[in-house]
C-alpha cells in the first residue's frame, strides 16, 4: 500500500488532533452517565505517512487515536480506497471495538454510524473529517450537528477550491467542480460572497471574484454555529512549504470547555502561521 508523504503542517495537524483526543478521553472517562466515547475517522488513509522533513514514518490520526493514554471505547474508520479500508479491516478482526468501512463517508456516516450516537444512547464522539478536497457534504455536517453528541475537526480545503473553483473569472470553473463546492458549502450562497457581476465592453455580463478565501473560511465557521454547533473557535491556517494556503483546520462542538481546549491547542501552534 502506497504511503503519502506529508509536510510540516500535516504533522502539526496530527499533533493537534492527538492532543485533543487525549484531553477528550481524559474528560469523558470521568463522566459516570457516559456509556461510550467514540472516535471516528472519515478519511482514515493508510494509517501511517512519511515525513517530507525527516523521511521517517509518522503515525496517522487513526493510529494516534488508538494509542491515547485512555483509549476510546469504540473506533470507526472509513476510507474510499479499498486497500486502506482493508488495513483497518484487519485491525477490526483483531479488536471488536474497531469497525472498518469501505466507501463514501457521507453515506456511511449518515446511514450507519451517526444513528448509533443519538442523545438517548448516552454516547459522545470525536469525528475527524479530513478530506484532500471537496469530498465532504454539508448534509453530513448538519446531521452531526443535529445529534448534539459529536465534536468535529474539519479540513476546509482552500487548495482544492483555488485550483478548481475560485477563479478570478467564475466562468472558467467547471460545472462539476461548482456542484462539489455547493455540496460542501450546503447551497450556492458562497457565490454571492466572492463574486459580483461585471459588464464587458461588449455589453456581456460575467462574474468577477472580489473576495478571497479568508472570507469563505470565516463564513463557514459562522455556518457551523448556525447549523447547531454552539462553540466554534477561530480556525487555524495550514500552509505549504512555500507559505501558501493549503487549508483551514476548523473545530466545532456543543461544549464551551471543548472550544477552550482547542483554542489553547490552536494558539500554541498558531504562531507558526506567521513564518
Amino acid at each position: 500500500m502506497k504511503l503519502d508523504q506529508i509536510g510540516f503542517w500535516s504533522e502539526i495537524k496530527l499533533e493537534i488532533i492527538k492532543e485533543y483526543a487525549n484531553a477528550y478521553t481524559s474528560i469523558m472517562s470521568k463522566q459516570s452517565w457516559c456509556k461510550g466515547y467514540v472516535y471516528i475517522d472519515a478519511f482514515a488513509g493508510a494509517g501511517t505517512h512519511i515525513s517530507r522533513r525527516t523521511g521517517e514514518m509518522v503515525l496517522g490520526s487513526p493510529l494516534n487515536a488508538l494509542e491515547v493514554a485512555l483509549p476510546f471505547t469504540e473506533y470507526y474508520f472509513i476510507d474510499l480506497d479499498e486497500d486502506r479500508a482493508d488495513f483497518f479491516g484487519k485491525l477490526a478482526r483483531e479488536n471488536p471495538n474497531i469497525h472498518s468501512y469501505h466507501g463514501d463517508c457521507n453515506e456511511i456516516l449518515v446511514n450507519d454510524i451517526f444513528p448509533l450516537l443519538g442523545w438517548d444512547a448516552f454516547k459522545r464522539a470525536l469525528c475527524i473529517l479530513d478530506p484532500y478536497g471537496l469530498h465532504l457534504k454539508w448534509e453530513t455536517i448538519k446531521t452531526a450537528a443535529d445529534l448534539k453528541t459529536v465534536d468535529i475537526f474539519i479540513n476546509f480545503p482552500i487548495m482544492d477550491m483555488n485550483r478548481n473553483v475560485l477563479f478570478e473569472d467564475f466562468a472558467k470553473a467547471e460545472p462539476e467542480d461548482v456542484k462539489r463546492m455547493s455540496a460542501f458549502w450546503g447551497d450556492e450562497s458562497w457565490k454571492q460572497l466572492l463574486y459580483r457581476e461585471q459588464e464587458t465592453l461588449f455589453g456581456e455580463t460575467h462574474h468577477v471574484r472580489i473576495e478571497d478565501y479568508q472570507v469563505l473560511a470565516k463564513e463557514y465557521c459562522k455556518r457551523l454555529k448556525q447549523v447547531g454547533f454552539n462553540d466554534v473557535p477561530e480556525p487555524i491556517l495550514m500552509r505549504n512549504i512555500k507559505g501558501g494556503p493549503l487549508y483551514y483546520l476548523c473545530f466545532a462542538s456543543q461544549k464551551s470547555v471543548a472550544k477552550d481546549i482547542v483554542n489553547d491547542i490552536f494558539n500554541k501552534h498558531r504562531t507558526y502561521a506567521n513564518y
